[in-house]
């Protein structure tokens, strides 16, 4: 039997999920959040989705913080236009990804605001300050926009190393020994001498392992702080340990499942910036060539971590395995999200495509926004 639709109209396609993709920003990481964010709207469905590429650097003209260039970029995108700052180094093999992503933006301060087309979840694709560290989280929480991974608090504990290293070690986690100097001399100095060498020395709050070095002579650990405190107004001054680096993404929010452990092979003197995202710089091996048990008590570790800091949707543990030792180094909250990152490809390896992944990031924001609002 055939039913006839007796002039009633169509049936509508279900509307389909506004998502605006924050991408770009002011950070020292503004090239790999536009690769990634030209690759998110790539990969989430059309039929579901809806995506516009936001920029927060719109709504950043005023800030102090920003230098020249910065703000000039900003009155730019407010003007209707964007660019690719040709002083950044770009990852090689993403040039096209970020120009892509460059010509796509849109002010945030027009898409978060307008209210003639609303949206619906916000998907974070910002690292490093202004983006991981609570700020972007603490403006949409206000404005009463859900979004993607872990909220204020949380996001700013991890961000800030030395606060998620008490956090950790309160929590019973192994974290590296170290000292936090604020200037390259003086008591400061003498502190980070008293940690030893080899060093391992970073910025307290930044991300992709920006103004990270290793020191192995006495001579170049005042250069190394004063190159990491180009980038915060602190640095942290570490124990060096090399052993096995091994990474545990976590998924979720009040059921968490731990991805398969990813162990990291670079051949750069550690895996720093261009070891993360040039193509062929490091070897990513999922699962890690380590004991089934070491695996199932890092990946215990990385969900212990995940819930001390108070994370939600996702995270990535850093650890480095030396003997009976596993230390934390520490909590990504925003893991990258290119093809060449981690977490997509540990989720990959557990069966989890990448839109997948992004569709499952988007239920879980929405999902806690609705339990919110109960």
């Amino acid at each position: 039997m055939v039913t006839k639709n007796l002039g009633g109209s169509a049936p509508q396609p279900p509307k389909r999920i506004r998502v605006g993709v924050l991408t770009g920003g002011a950070s020292a990481e503004r090239d790999i959040s536009l690769a990634a964010g030209a690759q998110i709207q790539r990969s989430l469905p059309s039929d579901r989705y809806e995506v516009v590429l936001l920029d927060p650097l719109a709504f950043m003209v005023r800030n102090p913080a920003l230098t020249d260039a910065q703000r000039s970029q900003a009155r730019e995108l407010l003007a209707g236009g964007a660019r690719v700052d040709p002083a950044h180094e770009l990852p090689k093999g993403l040039e096209n990804e970020i120009a892509s992503a460059s010509k796509a933006l849109v002010p945030a301060t027009r898409g978060i605001t307008d209210s003639n087309e609303p949206l619906d979840v916000v998907l974070i694709s910002l690292y490093g300050t202004w983006g991981e560290d609570g700020r972007i989280q603490g403006l949409l929480d206000t404005i009463g926009i859900p979004y993607t991974g872990s909220g204020v608090l949380a996001s700013a504990l991890a961000m800030d190393k030395v606060m998620a290293k008490t956090v950790l070690a309160a929590a019973g986690i192994d974290v590296p020994r170290g000292a936090v100097v604020a200037t390259a001399a003086g008591a400061d100095l003498e502190r980070a001498r008293a940690v030893g060498l080899p060093a391992f020395v970073k910025p307290v709050a930044s991300g992709s392992s920006v103004g990270a070095s290793i020191v192995r002579r006495a001579e170049e650990l005042a250069p190394a702080i004063s190159d990491a405190l180009r980038y915060d107004d602190r640095a942290l001054v570490e124990e060096y340990l090399k052993g096995t680096e091994l990474t545990v993404p976590v998924i979720g929010n009040d059921d968490l499942t731990p991805l398969p452990v990813i162990e990291i092979v670079t051949q750069r003197e550690f895996f720093d910036y261009h070891a993360k995202y040039d193509a062929g710089a490091s070897e990513e091996i999922v699962p890690a060539r380590i004991p089934d048990d070491v695996a199932k008590r890092v990946q215990d570790l990385a969900v212990r971590a995940h819930r001390a800091l108070g994370c939600r949707g996702m995270s990535r543990t850093d650890f480095v395995w030396i003997g009976d030792r596993l230390v934390a180094l520490e909590v990504n909250t925003i893991p990258g999200m290119t093809a060449n990152s981690l977490l997509p490809k540990a989720a990959r390896a557990a069966g989890i495509g990448f839109g997948d992944l992004l569709t499952r990031f988007i239920d879980w924001a929405l999902e806690d926004a609705r339990r919110r609002a109960r």
